[in-house]
C-alpha cells in the first residue's frame, strides 16, 4: 500500500503586516503587601499601578519602590468598567532596576 503524504502551503501572517491591529488593552491595578497572618491589614494602603502585561499566570507592572521578591501581595486587577474589579492573590517573582532608585519592573504570578 503505498501512502504519500500531501504537502501544503501555508502563508504566515506577521503582526507587522495585519492592517487590522486592533488596539492594545489597558490595565489597572491595585496591590498592597499581605501582612502576616492576624496583623491588621487596614494599615497597609493600596497602590494604584498600570499593568503592562496580564495573563493568566500573573501580571507584569512598573513600581516606583523596590519590592522584595517573595512578597505575598493582595490584589484587584480592573478589567473593564463595566464589570466589578478580580481581586487575587499574588507572589512576587522578579524584580529589576531600570535606573539607580528611579523605577522597578516587577512580576508577579497568582497564587
Amino acid at each position: 500500500m503505498n501512502i504519500s503524504a500531501e504537502k501544503r502551503k501555508y502563508e504566515r501572517i506577521e503582526l507587522e503586516e495585519r492592517k487590522d491591529r486592533g488596539t492594545e488593552k489597558h490595565f489597572i491595578a491595585r496591590f498592597r503587601v499581605k501582612q502576616y497572618e492576624g496583623s491588621d491589614l487596614s494599615l497597609t494602603n493600596w497602590d494604584t499601578v498600570d499593568v503592562m502585561n496580564l495573563s493568566a499566570g500573573g501580571m507584569f507592572f512598573n513600581y516606583n519602590k523596590n519590592q522584595k521578591i517573595g512578597s505575598l501581595l493582595d490584589l484587584k486587577i480592573d478589567i473593564s468598567e463595566s464589570t466589578p474589579s478580580v481581586n487575587c492573590a499574588g507572589k512576587i517573582i522578579r524584580v529589576e532596576e531600570l535606573q539607580p532608585h528611579s523605577m522597578y519592573h516587577i512580576a508577579t504570578e497568582f497564587t
